[in-house]
Order: structure tokens, then C-alpha cells, then sequence
């Protein structure tokens, strides 16, 4: 009982201090450019003619907030040149699932598929089928981010 207890207050903790906890949606800055995805068909639209930046998170997640705000800034500048997408957690769980999120926010740049898995680009330009070695896990600048999705317009080209 006692263990349970000082896991509640841990994890309660760990929640308030990352800023994942406690936060309105209201919080929600400015005009949303990127997509909303609510079905993967979207990403393999969009992925027909340019690469997909694809941020996963939540509106309760203040981190998640201040990455929209990256994103979207992104979405403008890169218009007509890569799709800028979302996935709300709370309202496509079936997503974050396919994804495997497991901690929010979560970012990738997806360049095309191949043998039905998508191909990620990381961030030193290189491309693997694997997910987790070209993910952005927590809030990611915004420099970091445009240089990956350079890198896979580049190899779009």
C-alpha cells in the first residue's frame, strides 16, 4: 500500500515538473496550418508528392503546446514543399498505437514508403524504416526540425 502510495506521488511529480500536467487547451497559440490526421490514408496522400513532418502529442501537454507552435511556424515556411500534420493522442489513439508512442511530444519526417513501411529520415540526413532511430522525443527546436525536413526535400528531388 505504502509503495503504491510513493509510486502515485512520483509519477504525479515527475507529470508537474515536465509540464505535462494541469495545462488548458486553451493555452493553444495562434492559427493551426498544419493537418490534423485522424486517419493514416491522410500521411499516404501527402506522401505521394512530398515528405510528411509529423508531430504527435496532446492539448493537455504544455511541451506538446510550445511544439504546435514549432510546427506550425514550419507548416507556413514550408508550404508546398513538405505536408505538416498532427496527431492528437486523446482523439487517435489508434494512431499513437501504430506509431508506438510512448512519451509526448513525438516528431518524424516521413519520406515515402517501401515494402508498406514508411522510410524516416534522421536528422543527419540518413533514412531507415526504423522509427526510433529518427524520432524527436520532447520538444524539439525548430532549426533541428527544418534541417531534417531539408534533408528529406532534398532527396525527394
Amino acid at each position: 500500500m505504502r509503495k503504491s502510495i510513493i509510486i502515485t506521488i512520483l509519477i504525479g511529480a515527475v507529470l508537474v515538473l515536465s509540464g505535462c500536467a494541469g495545462q488548458d487547451s486553451s493555452e493553444a497559440s495562434g492559427d493551426n496550418l498544419a493537418t490534423q490526421v485522424t486517419d493514416i490514408r491522410q500521411i499516404n496522400e501527402a506522401l505521394l508528392d512530398k515528405p510528411v513532418l509529423l508531430k504527435i502529442g496532446a492539448e493537455w501537454c504544455r511541451p506538446c503546446l510550445d511544439q504546435g507552435a514549432i510546427i506550425n511556424a514550419l507548416a507556413g515556411e514550408y508550404e508546398g514543399r513538405a505536408a505538416v500534420m498532427y496527431i492528437d493522442t486523446d482523439e487517435s489513439p489508434e494512431l499513437s498505437t501504430f506509431f508506438s508512442v510512448y512519451s509526448i511530444p513525438d516528431s518524424c519526417v516521413i519520406v515515402g514508403v517501401e515494402n508498406e513501411q514508411y522510410i524516416y529520415m534522421a536528422r543527419d540526413g540518413t533514412t531507415s524504416t526504423r522509427r526510433e532511430y529518427a524520432r524527436f522525443i520532447g520538444l524539439t527546436d525548430k532549426q533541428t526540425l527544418a534541417n531534417t525536413l531539408d534533408h528529406a526535400i532534398e532527396l525527394n528531388k
